[in-house]
């Protein structure tokens, strides 16, 4: 039976400083053609699901030295590729992040 102190320990999310920096820059951009608060709401969704279930992306490639995989994720405006170290409930985000183009007809 679950109760409120079953839930799952979400993943620990780390963010280079780089990675850091090029969300800013993105967050700019986006505000500049037009969809700054979809990317801030993607931006949040995204480490949202990172914390508490980084699966949802699409897996790359498996880790060798450790249990987990590099995946990559969208939540549109943004994409990013990020590992998930499953054993040690470890999400790293060290690649740079994309914003992807506006979708036509808006």
């Amino acid at each position: 039976m679950s109760g409120p102190s079953d839930k799952p320990v979400p993943f620990r999310v780390s963010y280079s400083v780089r990675v850091r920096e090029r969300l800013v820059e993105l967050a700019a951009e986006a505000r500049t053609r037009g969809d700054g608060a979809e990317f801030v709401a993607a931006l949040r969704e995204f480490d949202h699901r990172l914390r508490v279930y980084p699966q949802f992306g699409d897996p790359l490639i498996d880790l060798l030295t450790n249990v987990g995989q590099v995946r990559l994720g969208t939540v549109p405006p943004l994409a990013m590729r990020y590992g998930v170290l499953e054993d040690r409930r470890e999400v790293w985000v060290t690649a740079l992040p994309v914003l992807l183009s506006k979708r036509s007809g808006e």
